[in-house]
């Protein structure tokens, strides 16, 4: 009798061997890192075409972490892209911490991810493309001679950092970026500011930020923008990124470089120099001379007395991120409201420009007596002036 040749029915069950390899699978997804499901791992034949082979002429940025290239990525049209790549003799873990932050941070502050490479001893980050470079090209780098940036563009972009900042310490666990400074704010088409390069950032529990406590680590960040108190003793807190971010307002509003030796000596330094000029009460003597006649002077004292405050010495002496987003919303009111010759109240100005060394904190304002302000404001400015009526207490 010739043997069936139809296919035997199946019992509807799995070898064993089968389900414990369906087993493993699913174990090992399930461990995967978040970024690793998030984003499109990209082969570093991709990134070589990019970016021409890393071509020294699209660099557009180095640091002791990485190099920044810019370069397009062929699809179905050219897609452009900042490259980071990650120097060779540097610990895979640095190239994690970053990719497991930013996988877990959305916010329009904050750079976001289309990809990555791994391959060999490669570690690349793909952010999304940055059109208008980064707030330090516009200070002080190639871009230097375009139109410069305006005052109110400069506080918006300062709002931005500060929101992506305030975000970074109040999630849970909050998170200190500790490299804060004008090379690590980029811009993009619409002149949003976005924090980037988390590499040496440090997750903290969030109880942190309910008193003056802190962690201790080894010091890391950038000279000039690093917090004293930090580099002095270690002891790292959320005050280290309000220092860092003191500098570069000041930096924001001097349109000068930390150091610069072809000054007097005692004109070098930009934080001494910039603090000098606020207890001296020689505001106009350091403005960006690119600013003059921009800057209502009002507006000018309120800001200068926050970077003063924000680059203390002692970190408990500095204000919280949310009380300077806040204060920095309040500084563009009132140019606002003084270019377009709307009265405001003597005492609110009062609240915003305390002397410099003055510790004491702000008194809170009644929102109503700004209600009038409101019919001639735009729907989007609407929400952030109610906001920050409601809540102008310089917190410590």
């Amino acid at each position: 009798m010739a043997t069936s040749r139809l296919p035997q029915r199946s019992s509807g069950k799995l070898p064993f061997a089968n389900l414990c390899s369906l087993w493993r699978r699913g174990k090992t997804e399930e461990n995967l890192p978040a970024w690793k499901k998030l984003y499109p791992r990209f082969q570093l034949e991709e990134l070589l075409k990019a970016t021409n082979n890393f071509d020294p002429a699209l660099k557009v940025g180095e640091d002791s972490w990485d190099t920044v290239y810019e370069g397009y990525i062929n699809d179905s049209y050219k897609y452009p892209v900042r490259i980071k790549r990650f120097k060779r003799h540097l610990d895979h873990q640095i190239f994690l911490t970053e990719m497991d932050l930013l996988s877990n941070l959305h916010h329009p502050n904050i750079v976001s991810l289309i990809g990555y490479c791994l391959d060999g001893s490669d570690r690349i980050i793909v952010p999304k493309h940055m059109a208008q470079g980064t707030l330090h090209d516009h200070l002080h780098g190639k871009i230097y001679y375009e139109p410069p940036l305006s005052w109110k563009r400069r506080l918006e972009i300062c709002i931005g950092v500060a929101r992506g900042l305030e975000r970074l310490h109040t999630g849970n666990p909050l998170i200190i970026h500790r490299d804060i400074k004008s090379r690590n704010i980029l811009l993009d088409q619409n002149w949003v500011a976005n924090i980037s390069n988390f590499q040496i950032s440090k997750l903290v529990p969030s109880s942190l930020l309910e008193s003056d406590s802190h962690v201790s680590t080894t010091v890391g960040g950038t000279l000039g923008y690093l917090d004293p108190e930090y580099a002095f003793s270690g002891h790292l807190s959320v005050k280290s990124d309000v220092y860092s971010f003191g500098v570069v307002l000041f930096e924001v509003l001097c349109g000068r470089t930390l150091l610069d030796v072809h000054r007097d000596e005692e004109e070098i330094e930009l934080i001494t120099w910039g603090r000098r000029g606020v207890e001296d009460g020689k505001l106009g003597q350091i403005i960006d001379p690119r600013l003059k006649g921009e800057i209502a002077p009002e507006c000018l004292k309120a800001y200068a007395y926050l970077a003063y405050n924000c680059t203390n010495e002692r970190g408990n002496e500095r204000p919280g991120m949310s009380a300077v987003l806040k204060r920095l919303q309040l500084v563009l009111l009132l140019q606002e409201c003084i270019e377009a010759d709307i009265p405001y109240s003597p005492s609110w100005l009062t609240s915003l420009v305390p002397p410099p060394k003055s510790s004491e904190p702000l008194v809170d304002m009644d929102a109503s007596e700004y209600l009038h302000l409101i019919p001639i404001m735009t729907s989007s400015r609407l929400k952030s002036i109610i906001d920050c009526l409601k809540w102008v207490r310089f917190k410590q």
